[in-house]
């Protein structure tokens, strides 16, 4: 803390042990203990929900007998195509670019609960029972605090690109520590890099408290070469060196409906 803001704070609890301890002193005490950032709770407005979910498929599943094959793959596709209310949903084919994953559902939705009920439904099928959930990445939207005029993709454009690439990501706790103006600065380097790649089209949602990341990110373009590009230069930005994790890194091609995705697979 600079010792202006020291000075600041010593005067405004002075106020407070004088007896004007009201809510507006309080709230001066704490911007002026954070450096001059308001320690008020932000809640977004509306904020919208996603969620990722990753299927492995049993082998098993393709030696059953055709005709309970494609009765299960019927119940599976029927389920696709009438998703929960509130849900609309997009589909990746992972099969051959992971050993853990081999499709997944990028689910988007105002309600956080309608995610389970589709969840549900999809493994209640006869594909269904032969699914494994390999990975659920939960998260939200909302304004960046770097940036509060970026809004993800998905948000302005409906269509989708060839490829997706998502991942969770985490940041260390030292980052969090810095002064909100070093952040920026870095921040502002680091999209920077970004911009020379319109071709690559960012999906940033916020996770803190809804899984194990503090971020999920979802890259989508045509062009992978692209994206290998954009990843190689930012591992060599400064704020890079704050990244504590931003595995697995899963790939996906993008289906247009349920048909497709099982036409992929091979089923």
């Amino acid at each position: 803390m600079s010792a202006e803001n020291k000075a600041s704070l010593r005067g405004l609890r002075g106020e407070a042990e004088a007896g004007r301890s009201n809510l507006d002193v309080k709230s001066k005490i704490a911007t002026a203990a954070s450096g001059g950032l308001a320690m008020t709770p932000n809640i977004p407005v509306d904020p919208t929900f996603v969620n990722f979910l990753c299927f492995a498929l049993d082998p098993a599943f393709r030696r059953l007998p055709e005709p309970e094959r494609k009765k299960g793959i019927q119940e599976f596709l029927a389920e696709l195509r009438s998703p929960s209310a509130g849900l609309s949903i997009r589909i990746y084919l992972a099969i051959g670019l992971r050993q853990d994953t081999d499709f997944f559902i990028w689910g988007i939705a105002k309600e956080l609960a309608a995610f389970q009920p589709f969840t549900a439904d999809l493994l209640r099928t006869g594909l269904g029972q032969y699914l494994r959930l390999s990975y659920t990445f939960v998260a939200m939207t909302r304004p960046s605090v770097y940036n509060p005029m970026h809004i993800p993709a998905f948000e302005t454009d409906s269509g989708s690109r060839r490829y997706l690439f998502l991942y969770p990501f985490v940041k260390s706790r030292e980052w969090y520590l810095l002064p909100y103006e070093k952040r920026r600065e870095m921040m502002r380097a680091h999209m920077a890099v970004g911009e020379q790649y319109p071709m690559v089209r960012l999906n940033t949602t916020y996770s803190f408290g809804l899984g194990d990341q503090d971020f999920v990110l979802a890259f989508e373009t045509d062009q992978p070469a692209a994206f290998e590009d954009l990843v190689q230069r930012l591992r060599e930005s400064e704020a890079s060196r704050y990244t504590v994790r931003d595995t697995p890194f899963i790939l996906g091609s993008w289906c247009e409906n349920g048909e497709a995705l099982i036409q992929g697979l091979g089923l």
